[in-house]
């Protein structure tokens, strides 16, 4: 930021999710002035299924061009499972794969995931690990993976689009991705044996300024040039962020996913079978972390004609009982579309038997724009 007073102060926040892509223009205190948002659809194939990265760019140009007076910064955030790659003249090698897609189950067999003790990563279903998707591209689409100079993280593949500078970041290589070791900090032993890590641009931080925008995006938004980009992070972590400080404490980021978190909670055995992980917090810390669906489950059950507050009550419960199982202490902060749902706040109030408290909704922008104000 250059710190002229004429220059705008407001935080475009890029936050791709699994079912829906936004972009919100976020005041400093965090507060979200306006939102622009379009479904995040997936294109069936060829040669697999895959999120349409070019409807998403021009859907983030146009919003971004609609903001364009009032952007001061831009923040990339996005759901985690997924990754970009890129050919040497910057086009992708191959689609960004749906991580619900089931083909890397048929490679299970071959694949060889690192042990959990080192990356806290459990064996998940279809794409959900990256070196999964890895492996069943490289066995069934072995040109994709040949014709890749560069592995981009799906946040950072947004920041390298908007800023032309390529960077690998923590809390996206720690998302149940088999690719990072937590503990050490380090590419995981899968990565170095299979030469993944080579495909890995240097690791920044967050909130890190990668540079002012590409000239031709700041021509087709009309942006200010000197707009800075930062770095970007997993969604879930972004919802992290406010709490970082505010130890211990259990925080739920709800949507499509419910991602249970605990902070300065008790220490546990977690149990890659049941679903729990470790995620990663913008400053390297291992994140005990439990996760359900439960975003869709509300949907089904919902129009399947269940009454709405019985099944947020449900849903509370199931999320409070994730967060004991991480060994969560202290109150629990909500973020998310279910922090307006007091049914969702009493499940989780009577499962845990400690306060619940709904953050402001807006957990993934206000973590994302406090990157930028600190």
């Amino acid at each position: 930021m250059s710190g002229r007073a004429a220059r705008p102060s407001g935080i475009a926040v890029i936050d791709i999710g699994k079912t829906n892509a936004k972009v919100l223009l976020v005041a400093p205190d965090g507060t979200e002035v306006a939102e622009r948002r379009c479904p995040n659809t997936v294109v069936p194939g060829p040669p697999y299924p895959h999120f349409d990265a070019a409807r998403l760019w021009d859907f983030v140009v146009s919003a971004l061009a609609g903001f364009a007076p009032k952007v001061g910064a831009i923040v990339p955030v996005t759901h985690g499972a997924c990754a970009a790659l890129v050919r040497a003249d910057g086009e992708l090698a191959g689609p960004v794969l749906d991580y619900e897609f089931d083909g890397p189950d048929e490679t299970r067999a071959t694949y060889a995931p690192p042990p959990f003790a080192e990356t806290g990563s459990p064996p998940l279903a279809g794409g959900l690990n990256l070196g999964a998707q890895l492996h069943w591209i490289e066995r069934t689409c072995p040109d994709v993976l040949c014709a890749a100079e560069m592995l981009l993280p799906w946040p950072q593949w947004w920041a390298w689009r908007l800023s032309g500078v390529a960077a690998s970041e923590v809390t996206s290589l720690g998302c149940h991705t088999d690719l990072w070791d937590p503990h050490r900090a380090v590419p995981s032993s899968l990565a170095r044996a299979r030469g993944w890590d080579r495909l890995l641009p240097p690791m920044r931080r967050a909130g890190d300024i990668l540079g002012p925008l590409r000239a031709s995006v700041a021509e087709e938004t009309g942006l200010h040039p000197a707009t800075p980009v930062l770095t970007g992070l997993h969604d879930s972590n972004a919802s992290l962020l406010p709490y970082l400080s505010a130890q211990p404490c259990g925080v739920l980021s709800t949507g499509t996913w419910i991602i249970a978190c605990a902070l300065g909670g008790a220490p546990v055995k977690l149990d890659p079978a049941a679903d729990m992980l470790l995620n990663v917090a913008v400053n390297g810390a291992p994140v005990p972390t439990a996760r359900f669906m439960g975003g869709r489950l509300r949907a089904e059950r919902v129009e399947a004609g269940a009454p709405r507050a019985d099944v947020d009550r449900e849903i509370g419960h199931l999320a409070g009982l994730r967060l004991q199982e991480i060994g969560a202490d202290g109150p629990v902060f909500v973020e998310g579309p279910f922090s307006a749902s007091p049914a969702f706040i009493e499940g989780v109030a009577e499962a845990t038997g400690r306060p619940a408290i709904p953050g402001e909704g807006a957990g993934t922008s206000r973590g994302a724009a406090r990157l930028v104000t600190g």
